[in-house]
């Protein structure tokens, strides 16, 4: 017959206080994050932005909210430069700096989520 085990936590009242503010923290530090993200992928993209005039590259803006970041231009044309016409190919300057960027998008937010944790674990 198996022997019973018994485990105590003798700060199981810090434990919980800690995880309390995990929530608001993962939030801080996921808006970081992005804020990274959004800003590289901008840079990135305009200098990868084809260039004919500078409108398009100079049109590029990018607005932040609560856990949402976006890139795009303010012209009525950059549809048709990034995925092409049936006259002109594709220059999907912005996936490309998705993809150039990649690797840097991963570690924003694994280092946003290891800060919580170690932010937890510091307080227990």
């Amino acid at each position: 017959m198996a022997e019973a085990i018994s485990i105590t936590i003798s700060n199981l009242a810090e434990i919980r206080a800690a995880f309390v503010t995990a929530p608001l923290q993962m939030q801080t530090e996921l808006n970081k994050a992005i804020k990274k993200t959004v800003l590289n992928i901008q840079r990135s993209s305009m200098i990868n932005t084809p260039v004919k005039t500078g409108r398009l590259r100079a049109s590029t803006a990018s607005k932040f909210s609560n856990l949402k970041g976006e890139v795009g231009t303010h012209t009525n044309y950059d549809i048709f430069v990034h995925n092409g016409t049936r006259y002109m190919a594709a220059r999907p300057y912005l996936r490309d700096a998705v993809d150039i960027t990649r690797e840097d998008t991963d570690k924003f937010f694994t280092l946003a989520v290891q800060t919580v944790l170690n932010n937890i674990a510091s307080k227990t």
